[in-house]
């Protein structure tokens, strides 16, 4: 998964990274990842 940010967040990347949301993680199965992706 990939996330971009545009605009201040290129000037400031603590700010964007203070206001999101700790991300989900998942072994490094596929089986599990798919499961996750509903796929």
């Amino acid at each position: 998964v990939v996330c971009v940010l545009t605009g201040h967040g290129l000037k400031d990347p603590e700010w964007a990274i203070a206001g999101a949301a700790r991300p989900e993680t998942v072994p490094a199965d596929p089986a599990v990842v798919a499961a996750e992706l509903g796929l």
